[in-house]
């Protein structure tokens, strides 16, 4: 600041001012120390200023940094309240570390009606609000025009969102990869896919890629095509894809969508077919599949905007930072052992279930 004060002509104390956006000094006098001050790449630290206004008020009490938790799902209760138990641990998960570190969070809802992404960004600022945990956006693609060199931001999910920022994401190569060694274990050898067009999308294919990938070092493993809607499949268009490839068992990229469909079509899971899900809960759930750990990452995020706020690293990052965590296995009560085949031979699949082929 005082580097600033001596190129501008002025005080230490009206720099301060004039950052500060104070009335006190003329607004051709603030503009002037503000492009100083750009110039030169002085940027306000957070927690100086925080201590600063403590400081000015020293009856308010020192009151903990408050970090915003941006839903970007297009309902406003999107994150709170979503379907997905993932989605809600990793809020659940951000709430209790920010906690854990000495942090307030508060939830803000991008798509308020009226609210332009400008004027959300003036709205934190205001509030005094430096760091940004942005949830999981129900849009597979989101453009977002933030005022970025404001705030220190991380993101949670893979949906495509520009700009390109820190992230965290469930790893789904490894999860689909741990699903196969999996099946192939339980006697399993021809597993199905089922995911939506549009999120295999988003996700890069990353689900097909690491069952593919494990498949082929698998022997006994035969997969069936995948099946890839452009929305969460119904029974009738399940069943079909049953009897056309006769998988022995089905991973549902969902929590409990598939299951839920053959349910309401009268199959018994798993005694006519097992299924697993990518998206299992919990670890001791009665949901067979991968558990993808929702509070760890919503905790791990938070962990990564505190040391980015601490750093004073703000912006949109020039070699943005993806990391993932790895899915655990839940044995679960939606599958059983198949009985070992007949034959050993790599490609003589069994059939999609045991006792549904006289129900097509």
């Amino acid at each position: 600041m005082r580097d600033v004060a001596q190129v501008a002509g002025v005080s230490v104390s009206t720099v301060s001012l004039a950052l500060r956006h104070s009335p006190l000094v003329a607004e051709a006098t603030r503009a002037r120390i503000r492009a100083q001050a750009d110039k030169l790449g002085y940027k306000i630290h957070p927690f100086v200023a925080a201590h600063m206004r403590s400081r000015r008020r020293p009856h308010a009490g020192l009151r903990a940094p408050v970090l915003a938790l941006v839903n970007t799902q297009r309902r406003c209760d999107g994150w709170r309240n979503n379907p997905a138990t993932l989605v809600r641990q990793m809020l659940t998960g951000a709430q209790a570390q920010a906690a854990l570190r000495g942090y307030e969070t508060r939830q803000f809802w991008l798509h308020e009606p009226g609210m332009s992404h400008a004027r959300f960004s003036t709205m934190l600022r205001a509030r005094g609000i430096h760091g940004l945990l942005l949830g999981p956006s129900s849009d597979l693609r989101l453009e977002l025009d933030l005022t970025w060199d404001w705030f220190s931001v991380v993101r949670l999910g893979s949906g495509r969102v520009s700009p390109l920022l820190h992230r965290f994401v469930s790893d789904h190569f490894q999860s689909a990869a741990l699903a196969a060694n999996q099946l192939a274990q339980l006697g399993f050898r021809r597993p199905l896919l089922v995911v939506r067009e549009p999120l295999s999308e988003c996700h890069d294919r990353r689900w097909e890629a690491g069952l593919q990938t494990a498949c082929a070092h698998l022997p006994s493993m035969r997969p069936a095509p995948a099946l890839l809607p452009p929305s969460e499949p119904e029974a009738p268009l399940i069943l079909r894809w049953l009897k056309r490839h006769r998988p022995d068992v089905i991973i549902d990229s969902s929590e409990r969508n598939v299951m839920n469909q053959l349910q309401a079509a009268g199959l018994r899971v798993p005694d006519d077919i097992g299924v697993m899900t990518l998206s299992a809960p919990v670890a001791g759930g009665p949901l067979s599949g991968c558990v993808q750990g929702g509070l760890a990452m919503g905790a791990a995020a938070i962990d990564l905007l505190i040391t980015l706020i601490e750093r004073n690293e703000t912006g949109v990052p020039p070699a943005p930072v993806t990391l993932s965590t790895a899915a655990t296995w839940n044995p679960g009560e939606t599958l059983r052992p198949e009985p070992s085949p007949p034959s050993s031979k790599r490609g003589g699949a069994v059939p999609f279930s045991r006792d549904t082929r006289q129900r097509g």
